[in-house]
């Protein structure tokens, strides 16, 4: 069994695993067909994240059920599934608080994560990390359907009216879908903001949005030409760069929302906070992912990724497993928008 191990930050070799994970009462074991980069995956590969309690690594995965344990949760082996967050225990304090995304650590959901050719995963009653995927979604979209959860939820938490302008900082995965569906729920104009060069030509070559630099001095008057003069009615603010926050914080109108979905690293040097009294602003985290279940139980999310599916595969680049090496550095400099590695 072919396994992408992160041995210490910047170094990954791809290994032979002879021993197999023992299957459990509470777990199933899918065969990966492919796996997508996460920012998160990329902290734990430049350092910005300790590896040292990681029981898992990769995340965003597709494949088939090979095995089931005693409680599968309505999964029969071969079923094809993708990651997504799709139930909590209901007893614990995060979920009768409506916190169903903080019930349990992705640390104790997979072992050992998506870039092994076979992983273990979490489903029963209590806890579900598997939505089963139509026949017509290819493993390699389908392996964005976790990204496009957690990008959902960002969207939900944005809580536009019909018609309202949006900016998303950081046009990565999570931010570029983002846009992508408060699209398809309504919203009137959508920009992206990046200063990645890379980036922002492919995102320009897709035609999903309108994207302005950021490093042009004047990029807040291009936003404000293109969305309303007064501000944009939502910001979304997903680069990870803690400064961005206070950009977000001009380019967002009097009573405007600011969804902030980023993982910082660091502080804020010097951050003018005045602007959030001022303009009575609403400023809103979004960890995703979380539960986005329509009444009968099954993904919301999966239809969501079916609806774009053409326009999600404008923004995936496919890697083979022993291009694993390149596949990360493509992702830390922008020249893949998502890299997915298949086995």
């Amino acid at each position: 069994m072919r396994s992408i191990k992160l041995l210490a930050p910047g170094q990954l070799e791809i290994q032979e695993i002879n021993e197999r994970q023992q299957i459990t009462a509470n777990t199933v074991r899918v065969k990966v067909e492919a796996c997508g980069i996460c920012g998160s995956d990329l902290a734990l590969y430049t350092g910005r994240r300790d590896l040292t309690n990681e029981h898992y690594f990769g995340h965003e995965f597709s494949g088939t059920v090979t095995e089931v344990g005693n409680d599968a949760n309505g999964l029969k082996e071969g079923v094809r599934v993708a990651s997504e967050l799709v139930k909590g225990c209901g007893k614990c304090w995060f979920c009768r608080n409506g916190l169903q995304n903080y019930c349990k650590s992705l640390n104790y959901a997979l072992l050992p994560g998506g870039f092994t050719e076979e992983t273990l995963v979490t489903n029963n009653d209590e806890y579900s990390f598997l939505s089963p995927i139509p026949d017509d979604l290819d493993d390699i979209t389908a392996s964005v359907l976790e990204p496009a959860n957690c990008a959902y939820h960002v969207a939900m938490k944005a809580n536009i009216k019909p018609g309202d302008s949006v900016l998303v900082f950081g046009l990565g995965a999570i931010g570029l879908v983002s846009a992508m569906i408060l699209k398809t729920m309504g919203a009137g104009k959508v920009v992206g903001a990046d200063r990645s060069k890379l980036r922002i030509e492919q995102i320009r070559k897709t035609g999903l949005i309108d994207v302005v630099d950021t490093a042009d001095d004047d990029w807040l008057n291009q936003v404000l030409e293109m969305t309303a003069k007064e501000g944009v009615d939502v910001v979304v603010e997903a680069t990870g760069a803690p400064a961005v926050l206070s950009d977000a914080l001009r380019a967002v109108r009097t009573g405007g929302r600011v969804v902030v979905p980023s993982v910082y690293f660091g502080s804020i040097h010097e951050f003018e906070p005045l602007p959030i009294m001022r303009k009575e602003l609403t400023i809103v985290g979004a960890k995703g992912p979380a539960p986005l279940v329509k009444t009968d139980g099954t993904s919301a999310v999966v239809d969501k990724v079916m609806q774009m599916k053409k326009d999600l595969q404008k923004i995936i680049k496919v890697y083979d497993y022993k291009d694993a090496l390149q596949a990360f550095a493509d992702a830390r400099s922008g020249a893949a928008i998502k890299a997915v590695i298949k086995f």
